[in-house]
């Protein structure tokens, strides 16, 4: 099966990327096709050459300076709004450098390019690489293929398509360009006019794919994250080093039908074991939940599936559609987050559901207040309390049964 992959642009959010191609690699798949844009353009070329490792180095050992010409420690600063008054004079040197420059200086990023960026083994890979960019000096976008570059001027144009809003411009014979991502951030038309069917796309975001839900002429996979990747400044290793880890595991989800939306949980009971565990909740914390909601006539059955399920799935943000078995797996995660529950592994669901038992404490507060019904205000400002007795009386009632 031919398979071309895509990559969204998104600055330092690219090292999601890195990850998704580990995971694929481990999973024997290979694609004959790679588009992207911005970073995504980048790491695509790393892609064609099959530099993983190459590209998993230099990830992991990313930093501001070898993006932007800046200081590490004041980049730091800045990120973490800690500029001092000793600090004045360095940040009104880096605004006047900005403002000479039109943007933020790249020089680190072009040697970065231009030192593991082989545009020889590029050409001769025999995979077909497209990405886009703007001129605008014609006022057009520019949907690139290998074959409409000149020799020698693949990084020139991969840079160009990198021109993030707030980078020095990217200037090729005369022309100044701007980043793709403003014409078009995940460029899955270059690969379907190619050809291409079956097509992988990374999203560096949340959304899904509403632009192409309706080709039926493709099969596109959507990996994407389920969580924010950070800024798209953020060049630092600790936070690269955990889009790598998302990327791979999110992928792993994708392909494995994993479980979880912050963890990866394999062998999940069906939904009426999840039911059978709300049917079974500890009966004195469930009373004492009837009499905050000021609910205690109504059959505990009842009480559970008509009122305590909806408010659950409410609290989570899980939606009309979610299942026993969402709500059950959203409260272990929760739960697993709290006992600090290392979520870059694989967890087979007993396992998980064992160990954040038996490690699970709840950090006792104020009691909550006496009748919680009709209070939507004061539910919601008590959400994460209410939740982590809720929590407690589900694991209590696993511990009694």
């Amino acid at each position: 099966m031919m398979y071309g992959i895509v990559l969204e642009g998104g600055g330092a959010r690219g090292a999601y990327h890195v990850g998704v191609w580990k995971a694929l690699n481990e999973l024997g798949i290979d694609f004959k096709g790679v588009a992207g844009t911005s970073v995504g353009a980048l790491n695509g070329a790393m892609m064609v050459q099959k530099d993983l490792e190459q590209a998993l180095e230099v990830w992991s050992e990313i930093t501001p300076s070898k993006i932007i010409n800046i200081d590490d420690k004041f980049f730091e600063k800045l990120k973490n709004r800690k500029i001092s008054a000793e600090d004045t004079t360095t940040l009104i040197q880096y605004i006047k450098a900005f403002l000479q420059n039109r943007g933020l200086d790249t020089t680190p990023l072009h040697s970065l390019l231009y030192r593991y960026i082989d545009e020889k083994r590029i050409r001769n890979a025999g995979i077909e690489f497209g990405f886009v960019t703007i001129s605008l000096t014609e006022l057009a976008p520019l949907k690139l293929f290998l074959n409409d570059i000149p020799e020698g001027k693949l990084i020139d144009y991969l840079l160009a398509s990198a021109s993030l809003p707030f980078f020095q411009m990217q200037r090729i014979d005369n022309n100044t360009f701007l980043d793709g991502g403003v014409f078009d951030n995940l460029p899955i038309s270059l690969l379907a006019e190619k050809g291409f069917k079956n097509i992988i796309a990374v999203r560096l975001v949340r959304k899904g794919l509403k632009k192409w839900e309706n080709r039926s002429d493709l099969n596109i996979t959507l990996i994407k994250p389920n969580e924010s990747l950070g800024n798209m400044l953020d060049f630092t290793k600790e936070r690269a080093i955990n889009n790598i880890n998302l990327g791979y595991y999110d992928t792993l989800r994708v392909y494995k039908g994993y479980q979880g939306s912050r963890y990866y949980l394999n062998g999940c009971p069906d939904d009426d074991y999840f039911l059978h565990i709300l049917l079974q909740m500890d009966k004195t914390g469930l009373n004492r939940l009837r009499k905050q909601l000021g609910i205690r006539n109504m059959p505990e059955k009842r009480f559970i599936l008509e009122k305590l399920v909806p408010l659950l799935v409410d609290m989570l943000s899980l939606g009309h559609t979610a299942s026993y078995r969402d709500i059950l797996i959203s409260i272990l995660e929760r739960a697993a987050a709290k006992t600090a529950v290392n979520r870059f592994e694989v967890y087979e669901y007993k396992k998980l559901e064992q160990m954040v038992i038996e490690s699970y404490r709840l950090n006792h507060q104020a009691p909550l207040p006496g009748l919680l019904k009709g209070n939507e205000l004061l539910l919601r400002a008590k959400k994460e309390q209410f939740l982590d007795e809720i929590t407690e009386i589900l694991f209590n009632g696993i511990k009694q049964n």
